[in-house]
């Protein structure tokens, strides 16, 4: 009796380290964070952004650069189901103007980038604030893997939701 209480004991620790060691990467992992400082924005106000990097290596993300709005990737509304993404810039070759994305900058480990952004999308050949609704954005980054950048990932981190009234 003894003998099988041992084996369920081994048993349910093999369990939890399997459970624990494979658990998906999405709830233990996520280091890099942007978050508004406000849960609620209206139309018209800009929306300030911080981007925080507690991994323990620097990541380079266009939002620390001169130019942080063309860091943003998209701005997404809640749907019914869902996220819709709609589009921030025009886009070539319907347009003629030049969105140079600046190079990524470097944001150390610990550290924080803050900006602001007045939300704007581009729809029927204009910029045009956002409906009301619920959002979020979405920003690229990379993580420095080797001295040949074409190497190195680009990963996506979404804002948490805010709302524009």
């Amino acid at each position: 009796m003894i003998f099988h209480g041992r084996i369920y004991i081994w048993l349910g620790r093999a369990i939890f380290a399997a459970v624990f060691l494979y658990m998906p990467c999405v709830a233990l992992c996520q280091q890099v964070e942007i978050k508004t400082q406000k849960d609620v924005y209206s139309r018209d106000e800009k929306i300030a952004f911080t981007f925080n990097n507690t991994l323990p290596m620097s990541v380079f993300t266009v939002v620390a650069s001169s130019s942080p709005e063309l860091g943003l990737s998209n701005i997404e509304r809640k749907a019914s189901i869902g996220w819709d993404a709609l589009p921030l810039r025009c886009r070539r070759p319907s347009c003629k103007e030049d969105y140079t994305i600046p190079a990524a900058q470097e944001v150390k480990p610990g550290t924080s980038v803050t900006f602001s952004w007045l939300a704007s999308i581009y729809d029927n050949g204009r910029y045009v604030r956002p409906e009301p609704g619920t959002y979020r954005v979405a920003v690229l980054y990379q993580v420095k893997k080797s001295k040949d950048s074409s190497l190195w990932n680009w990963t996506t981190v979404r804002s948490n939701v805010f709302t524009l009234e």
